[in-house]
């Protein structure tokens, strides 16, 4: 209060000067001119540097106006322009691909932004640091990695600043990295937060999400998903009337239709994406040459090869690819064309051009596409039975990280090296990629998923119907106000007239458009009934296949065998006859395993203790017995069929050499097998006998036998022991697979 009373005084006998008000007034005037000068010469040079192609004059013009802003924010010192203008800088010089530089200039202004508790802001520039990351043009899994560093400091300032939509959006970048990575469930995880974020706050345009979703499934194999989210993707679209990305949108639904064989669909989608994109003014040159590859493949897949053919041929003529990644997506499609309508050596040397040029390129962001290349180039040779090169593609196609290339795919190429192996006699390998095939197969289509994509695509047809009958009631509404409007403006006889004339012809418009909706109505469901008559003989089609190859497989093993009976019965020569002999021994370990498999609907699992019994009662057949008992403690266990293969080996290499090495000179004796579950899903395996036991100067590595039953334990990524104990003693312990039942 006394200082108050001062200040009053002081004010009395000091009176404030107008001039120095007035002073006060032109400064502040002048330095708001010149911020509104500074923020339109940032804007006008922004309109250079966000031109097309980011050409030399533009850039230039850009970086003159944005020098000419800095200047001017320097000379009023007003901090928060020349940071301004700095991110206008670091924009300017990723343009330029000075990512160095840029970067560091977003660094400077981040650090100041959270100097001043600037918070929006910065998470603002941590946004754009990040996406600038994420489209680098030599984009790579570390690139990926730095952008989502960048994305999680954006997010969590959003967070706090509770800005739910920008926190969602940044969300959603980050899931597309991941996507990228092939970090599919973390992808999909991330994917589902920004769903529940954006329909809490009321978001309309999901669209893009789904897009990503729908990458996400398809990726994994679930191609029940992936259609659901093709559709809802086209169906927010269309809801939100935004299509800036419909040729995207329509792509990714047709590829979701060309992998559940609905061919037809896939090809009018494709064309449709096609023709917005050439309507566009600025081409999308490489998702020209994508969608046309994919439209080709269509047309072959509905026995149109010649119009293929052209296609591809039209689309290089129009279009000539300039870069070496579009020359190999578009020559690969040539290839593929050349090779159906039978130019084999036309087709081989575009193959291995477009394999060389996906190679030159040298970038990891076409990975799928090259290991698209090299699978397409192992089915060409695999079609024209040159299987060494064949298999080579194929194994080439494969190797790549996990959730990067399409799981139908690999299974496709598994396939074709079972057949490959199998022509070649590599049995063994053989049955592996047939397992991995089969598994993959199993997930991708079951029952429940084909029920799934049907009631998905009923849906979508009704939704159409539906659609087409809002729009048939609005229009009506929209004639019967224009009639009422009209009343009002004759006279009253002639309203009556006018009114029984317009009903007339809306009741009659309203009957021929009901009859025409049922025709359509009726037609559509005659088309959806043949459609799930196909899928039924595809279904059948498919078990036919599975079990033709089964009884393949059971035939060329018996067929081995007999091979192998017939040579023993006229071979002298013991030693011989002893390797054919372990050889049978083997194969009817084999034999037996793949006869228990197929018996049975559960074709994952082999009951141990039965396995084994049929063992033991091979060779009490096999070999003359009376001096040898075999006694079995064997638990109740269940291994998948891969852990049962070497362990039917493994038994059958033991057995024969504890009856041929242990009991020498007919000695009577004992072969005791146990198997025994351990705790943490471990088992032990021993096979032991009461004979004469290993040498003192025994070597595991002597034997074939011995070599064997250690590389069958390698196999189980078990342990195995060798020693002695009142007679030679073999034990494994290793870990049991989880077997999961689908």
């Amino acid at each position: 209060m006394w200082f108050a009373f001062f200040f009053i005084l002081i004010g009395n006998f000091y009176p404030v000067n107008p001039q120095a008000v007035s002073n006060v007034d032109i400064t502040q005037k002048k330095h708001s001119l010149i911020s509104q000068k500074i923020n339109k010469l940032l804007d006008h040079g922004a309109e250079f540097l966000y031109k097309p192609e980011s050409l030399k004059i533009d850039m230039d013009s850009a970086r003159a106006n944005f020098n000419r802003a800095f200047a001017l924010s320097n000379k009023i010192k007003d901090q928060n322009l020349q940071n301004k203008c700095l991110v206008n800088f670091a924009e300017l010089l990723f343009e330029e691909n000075n990512y160095p530089k840029a970067i560091e200039n977003c660094q400077h202004v981040i650090a100041y932004y959270k100097k001043t508790r600037q918070y929006k802001k910065e998470a603002d520039l941590w946004s754009m640091l990040g996406k600038r990351l994420f489209w680098r043009p030599s984009r790579n899994f570390k690139t990926f990695e730095e952008a989502t560093v960048c994305f999680d400091k954006a997010a969590l300032l959003y967070k706090n600043l509770n800005k739910l939509e920008d926190f969602a959006y940044i969300l959603k970048y980050k899931a597309d990295a991941h996507l990228n990575q092939g970090r599919l469930d973390l992808a999909e995880k991330e994917l589902f937060v920004v769903l529940t974020i954006y329909k809490k706050t009321g978001y309309k345009k999901l669209q893009f999400t789904y897009d990503l979703l729908a990458d996400v499934y398809r990726l994994k194999g679930d191609l029940g998903k992936s259609l659901y989210y093709s559709l809802a993707c086209i169906k927010y679209m269309e809801k939100t009337k935004d299509f800036v990305n419909a040729p995207d949108f329509y792509e990714q639904l047709a590829i979701a239709y060309k992998d559940l064989h609905k061919h037809d669909l896939s090809i009018e989608l494709l064309r449709k994406a096609i023709s917005i994109l050439k309507s566009k003014e600025e081409l999308d040159y490489t998702n020209l040459y994508a969608f046309t590859d994919i439209l080709s493949k269509e047309l072959i897949e509905v026995k149109k090869t010649k119009e293929a053919l052209k296609q591809v041929q039209n689309t290089i003529k129009e279009y000539p690819p300039q870069k070496n990644t579009d020359k190999a997506i578009i020559y690969g499609s040539l290839a593929y064309c050349y090779n159906k309508n039978n130019k084999t050596k036309l087709a081989e040397a575009k193959f291995t051009e477009t394999i060389n040029l996906y190679e030159k390129s040298n970038s990891p962001m076409y990975i799928i596409d090259i290991s698209k290349a090299y699978f397409e180039f192992g089915k060409f040779y695999e079609e024209h039975k040159n299987y060494d090169k064949a298999k080579f593609n194929f194994q080439k196609s494969l190797n790549f990280s996990a959730g990067i290339v399409e799981l139908s795919q690999v299974k496709e190429a598994n396939l074709y090296l079972f057949k490959i192996d199998s022509a070649k006699g590599n049995y063994i390998t053989a049955i592996k990629y047939f397992q991995k095939y089969k598994d993959l197969n199993d997930s991708i289509f079951n029952e429940k998923k084909n029920k799934q994509i049907e009631e998905l695509q009923i849906l979508y047809g009704l939704e159409k119907k539906e659609k087409e009958f809002s729009a048939l009631k609005l229009n009506m509404n929209a004639e019967k106000e224009k009639t009422l409007k009209a009343q009002n403006t004759i006279k009253l006889g002639i309203c009556i007239m006018v009114f029984l004339l317009v009903s007339i012809l809306l009741f009659w418009i309203s009957y021929r458009s009901k009859k025409k909706n049922n025709e359509l109505l009726i037609s559509q469901k005659n088309e959806i009934d043949q459609k799930n008559e196909t899928l039924q003989n595809l279904v059948k089609e498919k078990e036919s296949l599975m079990q033709e190859i089964h009884h393949r497989v059971k035939n060329n093993l018996q067929i081995v065998m007999s091979l192998l009976n017939s040579q023993s019965s006229t071979l002298k020569n013991k030693e011989a006859f002893d390797a054919i002999q372990k050889s049978q021994h083997r194969l009817y370990a084999i034999s037996l395993l793949h006869k228990k498999l197929y018996r049975t609907d559960i074709v994952r699992e082999i009951e141990m203790e039965n396995y084994i019994n049929d063992l033991l009662h091979n060779f009490r057949d096999t070999f003359d017995m009376q001096q040898i008992i075999f006694e079995a403690a064997i638990d109740s266990l269940f291994l998948d069929e891969a852990q049962a293969v070497s362990v039917g080996l493994i038994l059958n290499e033991s057995i024969t050499n504890a009856i041929k090495y242990g009991f020498p000179e007919n000695q009577k004796g004992t072969i005791s097998i146990s198997m025994k579950s351990l705790e943490n899903f471990k088992v032990q395996l021993q096979i032991k006998d009461n004979g004469i036991g290993f040498p003192k100067d025994f070597d595991v590595s002597e034997t074939l036998g011995i070599n064997l039953i250690s590389g069958l334990a390698h196999q189980l990524d078990g342990e195995v022991s060798f020693f002695n104990d009142n007679g030679a003693v073999v034990e494994i312990q290793f870990i049991k697979n989880n077997i999961s039942q689908k």
